[in-house]
């Protein structure tokens, strides 16, 4: 999978067949306008950001949720307010197909954390995404062993201390935008699913349980600023990743 870094003036509102667009969007460069994204968001998306106790995470919510309607509907020449979106059965957000014209379908996910947004969107293929702050003092062993295969221990411990903090990251990353891209969470035992986890090497699903039917996803680190560590799943063999960072709320919203 080629990527392709671009800025904004050049993104096309229409996504290529071959194309997954990530969208980069720091929080913090667009937390004054929180009124505007309040008034993008369904009934639903804001009872829910109004349960978040603290401001920040309210705030990171309905960025996300806001941002995402607002990138659907410059591809698909709608609305955001007016799109459908209702989670699946396992809370994968996805769009109410009945709600769209014949033929404009748009497969997208979503990850927040710290100050960043990560949103993946494609046309003919599903996507994942997921995207984590590197953290020391979050890697315990009892988190290893619940997220990680007896190979991928064995190969953490055999590198050097340095690299193993961003190797247990990549390889938390790359297992949650795979479950998120498949649409089944967290309902499979991670340990079940072997990744590639070098920090040198790229992205790899080495294995998974049949029952997952992931034979046709592909993994792929994102560069990221330190400390974060992001990775995109694609339900494609060879797919041309458009990479978007944003600045600003105003720059999604045109």
């Amino acid at each position: 999978m080629a990527t392709n870094p671009t800025c904004l003036a050049e993104v096309s509102r229409v996504l290529a067949s071959d194309e997954v667009h990530v969208w980069r969007i720091p929080v913090e460069a667009n937390a004054a306008a929180a009124h505007d994204f309040s008034q993008v968001l369904s009934p639903a998306e804001q009872a829910r950001a109004n349960r978040y106790t603290r401001d920040e995470d309210r705030c990171r919510f309905q960025i996300a949720r806001a941002a995402t309607r607002c990138i659907l509907g410059r591809y698909l020449g709608l609305p955001p307010a007016k799109l459908g979106i209702e989670p699946d059965r396992l809370g994968k957000p996805r769009l109410n197909a009945a709600t769209l014209p014949i033929d404009r379908r748009v497969h997208f996910n979503l990850s927040h954390s710290g100050s960043w947004i990560l949103a993946a969107f494609a046309q003919s293929f599903a996507v994942g995404i997921d995207v984590e702050p590197v953290r020391a003092e979050a890697v315990t062993e009892g988190l290893i062993e619940y997220f990680m295969s007896d190979s991928e221990r064995r190969i953490l411990h055999r590198l050097p201390k340095d690299q193993q903090i961003a190797a247990f990251f990549k390889c938390w990353t790359s297992k949650e935008a795979l479950l998120k891209g498949l649409g089944v969470g967290l309902t499979v035992a991670l340990r079940g699913i072997e990744v590639s986890i070098d920090p040198d090497q790229p992205a790899q699903l080495i294995t998974a349980p049949p029952e997952l039917r992931s034979s046709d996803w592909h993994l792929r680190s994102l560069a990221f600023s330190a400390p974060y560590a992001a990775t995109l799943a694609v339900a494609a063999k060879s797919a041309k990743i458009v990479d978007i960072t944003v600045d600003s709320w105003a720059n999604i919203n045109d």
